[in-house]
């Protein structure tokens, strides 16, 4: 008896980022009125962003393609279902917010996909509009999902 309620315990205890993470790909909300067009660095940016999170939570990342052609809307009820039936477990679903070039945040929200109430959500700042920057984050924002699991 012992023995199963320190596995049901372990079970239980388990991070909110393992092996059944899903991972959407990563949005951004440029509210920065910059001229210069960046989509293609920002696109760039968040899929690096993703591959950092997939590797330090032991993640699978979810192609934009697939989801814009499962979701084309993107409605949280078809992105769910999406998750479901790729048979993962959680997800895991980010914004970044670009306010100016030297201020963005992150909006990082894990779900339980069986039951989908929110597991673990996280907001953080980040300085700076470049690779460095989006990988720190990154790194940072893995490490804080992983420690509160």
């Amino acid at each position: 008896m012992r023995r199963v309620l320190t596995a049901l315990a372990l079970a239980w205890a388990a991070p909110a980022c393992a092996d059944d993470l899903l991972i959407l790909p990563i949005k951004l909300l440029d509210t920065s009125h910059e001229t210069k067009d960046q989509e293609q660095d920002h696109i760039r940016r968040l899929d690096m962003m993703a591959d950092v999170l997939a590797s330090e939570l032991s993640g699978e990342i979810l192609g934009r393609d697939a989801v814009a052609s499962a979701c084309p809307r993107e409605t949280t009820a078809c992105l769910v279902g999406m998750l479901r039936d790729k048979g993962a477990e959680r997800g895991l679903f980010i914004i970044v917010q670009k306010t100016s070039t030297l201020i963005l945040q992150v909006f990082a929200s894990v779900i339980d996909v069986g039951s989908e109430k929110l597991v673990n959500h996280k907001e953080l700042n980040f300085r700076g509009d470049n690779d460095e920057a989006y990988r720190r984050a990154a790194l940072f924002l893995a490490r804080q999902l992983r420690d509160d699991g």
